[in-house]
C-alpha cells in the first residue's frame, strides 16, 4: 500500500479541464505510451515491434454498420508494449508534479485529468526487470489517497504490455465526446501531429468495435508534407514552422498549431489573421493548410495542464519591445505562412480587388477614392463578401478616412501657428490635404448622385404593372417623391426627392405633404403643397405676409383611367386654389396661409395621361407640351398655371438633367 505525496482530491480539484476538452485524458494516456515506448527503445536498440492500441468502449457494445444511433462512448482502453510501470515509473506516478520525465516535457500532473473526466482508471502492466517479467495491477481513484499495487512474477510472459483503462466517463465530459470513431482518430492525429511526423512514431491503432483505424496510414493519407519548414526568430528566440497540407475535410479550416514538447497546446484559426485565406483554398486545391509551430520557448512556457501558454498577450499585460508576446510569435508565423501560400492567396486577392473595383465603379462611386488613399485597408477586406457586407466595410473605411482628414487638417494648422513648419512646407502639405479633401467631398457628391440613380430606377419600377396585374398604389409614389404626412421641418433635403420634378422646389419657405388644411382630418388635403417667397404687405404684425407663389401637386395611381367631369385632378387643383383664396386656411403650425391678388398658383397633376383624362384635358382646353408627354394651361381668372406631368415625362426629364452626372460616375 502506497500513499500519494499530496492530497489527491485537492490536486484534482485544482486541475482545470474545460468541458469541451473531454479527450485530454485520452491524449495524456497515449502520449505516456509513446514516452514508454521511446524509453524502452533507449534501453533495447533491437526493439522495433512497438505498438499502441486504443479500444473505444461504448455504453452498449453492439455490432453496428452506420453511425446513426450508436451508443455513447463511456470508456477507453490504451494498450502499449513500452517500458511499463517498473519501480522507477511507478514511483514517479505516485509523486505529484514529478520531474521524472521533465526532459520530455512531462509535467507530472497529466494523469490527474483521468479522474476529472472518468470515475476511475485501472492499470495493468507487465514489465521486464532483472531477467524476469513482473505484473503490476492497481486502481487509480479519488476514493482513496492510497494505492494498493500488486506485483507478481509472470514466468510465462514473453513481452511487455501495459493496459490503462479509463472507465465510465462522467458528464459534462461524456456528452462532449465525439460519437464517431473516425473523428476521434483524427483528433488524436491532430494532438500528436509532431509525433506522427517522426520516423520513430509507434504503430497506433484505434479500434471501435468492428471498425479499425490505422492512425499512421490515416496520417499519411490525410496529411501531406514536403518537409517544408521555416525558421522564425522573435527577439533572440527561434521557432520552427512546419508547413502542412491536409486533405481531410473535417479539419474544416486553415489552422496554426502551437505545440510544446511535440504536443498540440493551442489552435489559432488562420482566417482571422490572413485576410485572403478562406474556404476557397480547400474548394479549389483540395487541402487545408496547417502550420505546426514549435520551439524551445514554447516548451518552456506551456502551462501545467498543457492547455495554454504562460506568455504575454498584447493589450492584457504591460510589455516592452524586448518582451516576447504571443502576438509577436503569431504575427511572425503569419508572415512566413503568407509567403508559403503566396501562389494560392494572390489569385484570391486579385479577384477580390476586381470585385471591389467593379462595385465602387458601377454601384457605389462614393467609395472610389478609397482605392487610392486606403489601398492597405481595402486589401484587408475579406474576399467573397455580399454587396451589403462589402458596403459596410467600405463605409467603415470611409469613416476612418474622413476622421483622419479632419485630424490632419487640425494638426497642419497647429504646426503652422506654432511655427513648426514654414510657409513653403505648409503650401506643399496643404496641397496634399486639398487633394484628399476634394476626393472626400467628391465622394459625398458621388454618393448623392448614385442615390438619384437609385430613385429613378425605383420610379421606373413603380409605374410598371405588378405580378398581380395591378399597379402600385398612389401612396408608394407619393412617399417616393415626398414622405406623406410630413413637412419640411420634419425631414431633411436628402430625405425627399422633389428634384424629380424641379430642382428649385427644395428651397421653398414651407413644404407640406398630405397635411389636411387647418390640421383638420375632415378638410381637404393637397398631396404636396409648397409655399414660396413670402412678401410683406404691411408693417402691422396682424397683417403678416402674403405668399408670392403657392405650388400644389396632386398625384394619381399609374394608369388610372376612371376620371369624369367631376372627379379629375384639374377640378381638385382648382378647388384647392378656391379654398386657399378665402384666407382662412392655416398651415401645420397654426399660421394663416395668406393669399393676395398677386399670389400666383402653380398646379401640377402627376399622373398617366389615359383616355378618360385626355378627354377632360381637351374639354378644359389644355395644350400639349412639345415633347407630347404632358399638357399645360394658364388660367388668368384664377392666376394659376396648371400642368399635367406624366410619369414618363418626369422620368425622361430627370434623366436628361442628371445624365452628365451619371455619365461622369459611369453609372
Amino acid at each position: 500500500m502506497r500513499s500519494f505525496s499530496i492530497n489527491l482530491q485537492g490536486r484534482i480539484n485544482n486541475f482545470h479541464l474545460p468541458k469541451n476538452q473531454p479527450l485530454i485524458p485520452l491524449f495524456e494516456a497515449i502520449v505516456n505510451s509513446i514516452h514508454a515506448i521511446n524509453e524502452r527503445k533507449k534501453q533495447d536498440n533491437k526493439f522495433n515491434n512497438d505498438y499502441i492500441k486504443i479500444n473505444i468502449i461504448r455504453s452498449e457494445q453492439m455490432s453496428f454498420e452506420g453511425f446513426g444511433d450508436i451508443p455513447s462512448i463511456c470508456s477507453f482502453e490504451i494498450i502499449d508494449n513500452g517500458i511499463g510501470f517498473n519501480e522507477a515509473n511507478f514511483n514517479s506516478f505516485m509523486e505529484s508534479d514529478s520531474t521524472y520525465k521533465a526532459d520530455l516535457g512531462g509535467k507530472g500532473v497529466g494523469r490527474f485529468s483521468w479522474l476529472i473526466a472518468f470515475e476511475k482508471a485501472e492499470i495493468e502492466s507487465i514489465y521486464f526487470d532483472k531477467d524476469k517479467y513482473f505484473k503490476r495491477n492497481f486502481t487509480f481513484t479519488t476514493n482513496n489517497n492510497e494505492i494498493n499495487d500488486e506485483v507478481t512474477c509472470c514466468e510465462n510472459e514473453t513481452d511487455n504490455r501495459t493496459i490503462v483503462r479509463l472507465i465510465n466517463c462522467i458528464n459534462p465530459y461524456m456528452k462532449n465526446i465525439p460519437k464517431k470513431g473516425d473523428t476521434i482518430a483524427l483528433k488524436i492525429i491532430q494532438h500528436c501531429l509532431v509525433y506522427f511526423f517522426s520516423d520513430n512514431c509507434p504503430q497506433i491503432t484505434l479500434i471501435d468495435n468492428e471498425h479499425y483505424y490505422n492512425l499512421n496510414e490515416l496520417f499519411k493519407e490525410k496529411i501531406q508534407t514536403e518537409k517544408n519548414t521555416s525558421t522564425i526568430q522573435v527577439n533572440n528566440e527561434k521557432f520552427e514552422l512546419l508547413h502542412v497540407k491536409s486533405g481531410e475535410s473535417s479539419i474544416n479550416g486553415n489552422k496554426l498549431y502551437l505545440c510544446a514538447h511535440s504536443r498540440l497546446v493551442e489552435t489559432k484559426e488562420l482566417d482571422k489573421y490572413i485576410t485572403d485565406l478562406d474556404r476557397k483554398i480547400y474548394e479549389k486545391n483540395s487541402f487545408w493548410y496547417i502550420g505546426v509551430l514549435r520551439g524551445k520557448y514554447l516548451d518552456e512556457h506551456v502551462d501545467m495542464n498543457r492547455l495554454s501558454f504562460n506568455i504575454l498577450n498584447n493589450g492584457k499585460l504591460e510589455n516592452t519591445l524586448d518582451d516576447i508576446t504571443m502576438e509577436k510569435i503569431i504575427q511572425s508565423a503569419i508572415v512566413e505562412i503568407s509567403k508559403f501560400l503566396k501562389d494560392y492567396l494572390q489569385p484570391i486577392a486579385d479577384t477580390k480587388l476586381k470585385q471591389i473595383r467593379n462595385y465602387v465603379t458601377h454601384q457605389a462611386p462614393q467609395f472610389r477614392h478609397l482605392l487610392k488613399y486606403r489601398a492597405t485597408d481595402i486589401a484587408k477586406i475579406k474576399p467573397n463578401l455580399s454587396e451589403d457586407k462589402l458596403d459596410d466595410e467600405l463605409y467603415r473605411i470611409k469613416r476612418d478616412f474622413d476622421r483622419s482628414i479632419l485630424k490632419e487638417n487640425n494638426q497642419l494648422l497647429d504646426e503652422l501657428n506654432k511655427g513648426i513648419i514654414n510657409s513653403h512646407e505648409y503650401i506643399d502639405k496643404f496641397s496634399q490635404q486639398i487633394e484628399k479633401l476634394n476626393s472626400a467631398n467628391g465622394a459625398t457628391l458621388a454618393e448623392y448622385v448614385a442615390h438619384r440613380k437609385v430613385i429613378l430606377d425605383l420610379l421606373e419600377f413603380a409605374i410598371r404593372k405588378k405580378d398581380d396585374d395591378h399597379f402600385q398604389k398612389e401612396s408608394f409614389l407619393h412617399n417616393l417623391i415626398y414622405p406623406m404626412r410630413t413637412t419640411d421641418s420634419d425631414i431633411s433635403y436628402s430625405n425627399h426627392n422633389l428634384w424629380l420634378i424641379d430642382e428649385k422646389l427644395a428651397y421653398c419657405s414651407y413644404i407640406s405633404s398630405d397635411i389636411p388644411f387647418n390640421n383638420n382630418p375632415k378638410e381637404k388635403r393637397a398631396d404636396i403643397m409648397i409655399l414660396d417667397s413670402p412678401v410683406a404687405v404691411s408693417d402691422e404684425e396682424s397683417t403678416g405676409k402674403e405668399y408670392e407663389r403657392i405650388i400644389i401637386f396632386e398625384l394619381k395611381r399609374p394608369m388610372r383611367d376612371d376620371y369624369n367631369n367631376n372627379q379629375n385632378p384639374i377640378n381638385q387643383l382648382y378647388q384647392y386654389v378656391s379654398t386657399l383664396r378665402k384666407n382662412n386656411v392655416k398651415d401645420k403650425n397654426g399660421r394663416i396661409i395668406r393669399v393676395g391678388e398677386n399670389t400666383k398658383f402653380y398646379l401640377y397633376a402627376v399622373c398617366d395621361i389615359t383616355p378618360s383624362l385626355e378627354q377632360i384635358l381637351e374639354y378644359n382646353d389644355l395644350l400639349q407640351t412639345p415633347d407630347k408627354m404632358g399638357y399645360y394651361k394658364y388660367n388668368e381668372r384664377m392666376n394659376s398655371y396648371i400642368e399635367i406631368l406624366s410619369y414618363d415625362k418626369i422620368i425622361n426629364d430627370a434623366k436628361k438633367r442628371n445624365k452628365i452626372l451619371f455619365d461622369k460616375l459611369g453609372i
